[in-house]
């Protein structure tokens, strides 16, 4: 084949574009031959789209219904050498000369689109393809797939839209009673509670869990995690297990535990809102599983994903860091829109890449280290206390000992 290379460049190193922000790059094309062809063509699209199956049933009968929904963003065509007519047919036919040529572009993503996602059939997903359109033959692709972000502040949003996002307690609870045999029932209950609802990947969530085996029996492992709901068409949920810690292993009969301030952290994931998306809803929630021989006790409170920190003054260290855990194969990198063309794969991981926080500051320590500064006014009101009560203490000593001598 006369071409030998065929790639796109991308200015940055994360391909992470906020909306509104331009997308700038370059075509490179090397060939060891001419070659004929009718043009050079970029494309950007957007889209939403998720697949699932929905049992339905007819009397006696089960059939299986797949069904299928998409909403496209945007879908963008630009030529970069050559000629389009106005029914957007090439109307050219130019010599690709032996040799490395460069075409570069830019463009600006649209305001107001969801963010990129990536999970079990089902997808926001953006990329940008380059096509050398050739005048006799398939068209040689090449693509890339970008990550489209949108900043979420839960405060803000609601300040904006009016709705409540916090509509549920902080705390769940879970109860059941085990009967025993020749014995009186017992019973087995957990909890979880947590001290606020958003949190920003890179976060610990601090949970209080309680645990009581009021049984005659051992229980088994009790487990925290952090669960992630993935809506589609509004009428098929599908829940992925992001975070798995085993607390404990068991608890004998008649033991009850209780841990503060247990932590798990938030992995890269997308934030809970997709925004202007009529595809996909995504939503978290963090749980306790407490596993005994004849019931498994489940406790849930749900939780937002911002983008974010909550009450955060000064500098933080963050970075954008690719979603966890993979949630798609390779396989199904392109859509069925490429129809027609000879395509140059280029190594490129789909799963997005999400903002990321280092390391949050704890506010608990941040008040510790203000009341021992040299010039912290309560530390300066203390320090002048301690003086007028020490002047105090001299001057009562002082009449009292002058009162004894009086009276001497």
């Amino acid at each position: 084949m006369a071409v030998s290379l065929i790639e796109l460049n991308l200015e940055g190193t994360d391909r992470v574009y906020l909306c509104g922000s331009r997308i700038k790059g370059a075509l490179v094309i090397e060939v060891t031959l001419p070659v004929i062809i009718a043009g050079v063509e970029v494309r950007f699209r957007g889209a939403a789209r998720a697949k699932w199956r929905e049992t339905v049933e007819t009397g006696n009968q089960r059939t299986d219904v797949e069904h299928e929904k998409e909403e496209i963003y945007f879908d963008d065509r630009f030529c970069l050498w050559g000629r389009v007519n106005s029914q957007g047919r090439w109307d050219s036919r130019e010599v690709l000369q032996r040799g490395q040529h460069m075409f570069p572009f830019q463009y600006k993503v649209p305001e107001g689109i969801p963010c990129s996602f990536e999970g079990p059939d089902a997808y926001v997903r953006y990329t940008v393809m380059a096509l050398l359109v050739r005048y006799n033959g398939e068209s040689i692709t090449t693509h890339r797939t970008v990550n489209v972000l949108r900043e979420f502040d839960p405060i803000k949003d609601q300040a904006d839209t009016g709705a409540n996002l916090i509509t549920h307690p902080f705390e769940d609870y879970a109860e059941r009673s085990v009967h025993n045999v020749c014995c009186r029932p017992g019973r087995i209950s957990c909890s979880i509670s947590l001290t606020k609802r958003a949190y920003v990947p890179g976060e610990f969530i601090r949970t209080e869990l309680h645990v009581h085996n009021l049984s005659l029996r051992k229980s088994g492992a009790v487990s925290l995690q952090l669960k992630q709901l993935v809506s589609c068409g509004g009428v098929h949920t599908r829940t992925l297990l992001l975070q798995d810690c085993k607390v404990c292993e068991s608890l004998r009969p008649g033991q009850h535990r209780q841990w503060r301030e247990y932590p798990l952290r938030v992995p890269s994931t997308c934030p809970s809102k997709l925004h202007s998306c009529k595809v996909l809803d995504v939503r978290y929630c963090v749980a306790i599983e407490a596993s005994f021989i004849d019931a498994v006790l489940y406790a849930a409170v749900p939780i937002i994903v911002s983008t974010i920190p909550e009450s955060i003054t000064g500098p933080i260290k963050w970075s954008y860091k690719s979603s966890e855990p993979p949630l798609m194969t390779d396989e199904n990198v392109m859509d069925s829109y490429i129809y027609g063309c000879t395509m140059i794969t280029e190594a490129d991981d789909i799963r997005p890449k999400y903002k990321y926080y280092e390391e949050l500051p704890d506010s608990r320590k941040e008040r510790h280290i203000v009341l021992k500064l040299k010039h912290s006014p309560t530390a300066k009101r203390k320090k002048d206390k301690s003086k007028i009560e020490a002047t105090r203490h001299i001057v009562k000593n002082i009449s009292e000992r002058n009162g004894r001598d009086s009276h001497a």
